[in-house]
């Protein structure tokens, strides 16, 4: 789950900031001309890494498909192939 925190650090990274809560308005800038954030850009990345996450799960899923089939194409049973890469789930 992405947090609030994460979705600030993301659009100002490596910057150094404190707050209280979720509250984006209160947020304590300690590195000098920080521009501030509303609510809505935070929400809008938090959306957006969500979604890199639901995206790389997918793509680690086909991954693991793709390299099930491959291996049974080149004749390995399940037995076989979930001894040889446990983590694959075959």
């Amino acid at each position: 789950m992405i947090t609030t925190q994460d979705a600030i650090s993301s659009l100002r990274p490596g910057l150094e900031w404190s707050m209280s809560g979720n509250d984006v308005e209160g947020i304590i800038w300690h590195t000098e001309n920080a521009e501030p954030l509303t609510m809505t850009e935070v929400t809008a990345e938090i959306k957006r890494l969500e979604k890199m996450e639901e995206d790389k799960i997918k793509a680690d899923q086909a991954a693991t498909t793709a390299a099930i089939a491959h291996a049974r194409s080149l004749g390995f049973t399940d037995a076989m192939i979930s001894v040889m890469y446990p983590n694959l789930g075959a």
